[in-house]
């Protein structure tokens, strides 16, 4: 959109920013309109670097000025000397081992080189180049003291795009490539917000004009080195709509998105939506400001969280025509998301009186725009010497192809409930039938007959021996008398009619009679058996002698 726009300018225009480009108000520093510039949060100080104004000048050094202060005042780094070349479209990140040096890199239309800012020093230096060609607009983060670069395009020609990332470590002044498997599609005006390592790019343009959905969200992991893709679920409505030169933060657990355009320089329904990085659930938070009905739509501004607060600077205002500097904002916004509430003041508003003492903290007062006495500017923003930017705590997010183990803990959890529900009921099974068991032997016992474990132990002892169930032994005795004869020594007979204990065999005969002049000396249980203590039946009275 800035190429076309600087094919559109006036010489009118030209004059106007000759003196509002940069303006005096009461001998103190007040920034003009611009877009595609940079800014950082560093020790307490929100850092402007560079933009443009579309004017047609031909400018060789970038505007650097800071915001800081009680009240907030704009300071002026160029008559400090900070001399920074002119840059616009480019990168600049807060890094280096004390987090006090500003590094920019790309945009242009100045060399390729990598600049070092030192925001103790206001000193500029250049600590080597990128590499080519010169890229603009692309998607930049710093995590671990290194500076993730992805995509862009060639500042000399718009139409060549990139889908490469460099890694930049802001210590050793070393550069490395990452991985380019699965990563997206060539891109630029695309943001990159960094949560717990994981790196989101969220929208932009491909090639051919075509707009990265705002369902693909791609992530880069910055410890493995892995690109995955991602889909969110859109807001009722399929917002937010598609879009590129917009900014993001990240907000709690949500990033919020703002601004932007979409095809021929159409500015999306939904200025601002937020997408929760657990969900990846899109939403639509309802802003309010009781004197503007709606919020400005911006492209190539910049925006800057402090704590719960989302600070919008300059852009290229989208509902004001693009004939140059009526096109561009020279405002400042403030989004509270605890209240959701929104505030706009033009950068005059920051120019304080030389005159009079700075209002006390413990009683401030009130704060006018020097060039608008009666208008009221923003509250003073939470600036302190660190970044009051609380790093988010969220679950471990898992690649796709990496299962959750929940199922299998919910699977162990179920297994080990049935597995001791399984054991408790067989305890009960087993206790319920040795309590049936003694006292059915108790019964039987007192019935007269074998319990059941004395089959039991003797099946174990000789397992190849029959059983027989306490009903097959009678109580019943049988005599031998001398008249009984067997006839083969050598063969035994079938066992008789067993009468309580193990089955008798007969006696072998040597053809006399054994027992002519004795009573019967055998009886049923004489034999010795492997029987427990009390389990003989009584034997029978002797026979009485005829």
């Amino acid at each position: 959109m800035g190429y076309k726009i600087l094919n559109h300018h006036l010489m009118l225009i030209l004059l106007i920013q000759l003196f509002l480009w940069v303006t005096i108000i009461n001998g103190q520093f007040t920034p003009g309109p611009r877009s595609g510039h940079t800014a950082n949060f560093a020790g307490g100080k929100i850092y402007i670097i560079g933009g443009y104004n579309f004017s047609g000048i031909s400018i060789t050094t970038s505007d650097a000025f800071y915001l800081s202060g009680d009240p907030l005042t704009w300071t002026d780094l160029n008559s400090q000397g900070a001399n920074i070349p002119f840059k616009f479209g480019h990168t600049a990140n807060v890094g280096g081992p004390n987090q006090d040096l500003i590094f920019i890199i790309g945009g242009g239309p100045s060399m390729n080189s990598v600049y070092q800012f030192d925001t103790k020093t206001n000193k500029l230096s250049v600590i080597g180049n990128a590499p080519e060609p010169n890229r603009a607009f692309m998607g930049s983060v710093i995590n671990g003291g290194k500076i993730y670069l992805f995509g862009g395009n060639d500042f000399n020609n718009i139409n060549t795009l990139f889908n490469d990332l460099y890694i930049f470590d802001t210590t050793s002044l070393n550069w490395a490539s990452g991985s380019l498997i699965n990563a997206p599609p060539p891109t630029n005006k695309l943001t990159a917000t960094l949560v717990n390592g994981i790196i989101y790019y969220i929208g932009g343009m491909q090639m051919n004009n075509l707009h990265t959905p705002m369902t693909n969200i791609y992530q880069y992991d910055t410890i493995a080195n892995i690109w995955s893709l991602k889909i969110a679920t859109l807001a009722l409505g399929d917002v937010p709509g598609p879009r590129s030169g917009h900014t993001a933060v990240l907000v709690g657990a949500k990033i919020c998105i703002f601004g932007g355009i979409y095809l021929n320089y159409q500015s999306p329904k939904e200025p601002i939506a937020m997408l929760d990085v657990i969900t990846l659930q899109w939403s639509i938070p309802q802003f309010k400001n009781p004197k503007l009905p709606t919020l400005p739509n911006l492209v190539y501004h910049t925006a800057t969280q402090l704590d719960s607060v989302m600070f919008v600077a300059f852009g290229n205002d989208t509902n004001v025509p693009n004939d140059g500097f009526n096109g561009l904002s020279n405002s400042i916004y403030v989004f509270e998301f605890n209240s959701l509430q929104w505030t706009k003041a033009p950068a005059a508003a920051f120019v304080q009186p030389n005159s009079g003492p700075n209002p006390s903290p413990n009683n401030p007062s009130p704060k006018t725009n020097p060039a608008n006495p009666g208008a009221t500017i923003l509250p003073t923003l939470p600036l302190t010497s660190k970044s009051t930017v609380s790093p988010t705590t969220l679950p471990t997010i898992l690649p796709e192809d990496q299962p959750s183990n929940k199922p299998v803990i919910v699977g162990l959890s179920v297994g080990i409930v049935l597995v001791g529900s399984a054991a408790i009921g067989a305890l009960i099974f087993v206790f319920y039938r040795r309590k049936k068991r003694k006292e059915f032997d108790d019964t039987s016992t007192s019935n007269g007959q074998i319990p059941f474990n004395q089959f039991d132990q003797r099946s174990s002892l000789y397992p190849n021996q029959q059983q027989y169930a306490p009903d097959q032994f009678p109580n019943q005795y049988q005599q031998f008398t001398p008249q009984q004869r067997i006839s083969n020594f050598n063969n035994l007979s079938q066992p008789q009619e067993y009468s309580g204990q193990d089955s008798i065999l007969q006696i072998p005969s040597d053809g006399e009679d054994r027992f002519s002049n004795h009573t019967s000396n055998y009886y049923p249980g004489s034999e010795t058996y492997p029987y427990t203590q009390g389990s003989e039946i009584p034997p029978p009275p002797p026979p009485k002698t005829p």
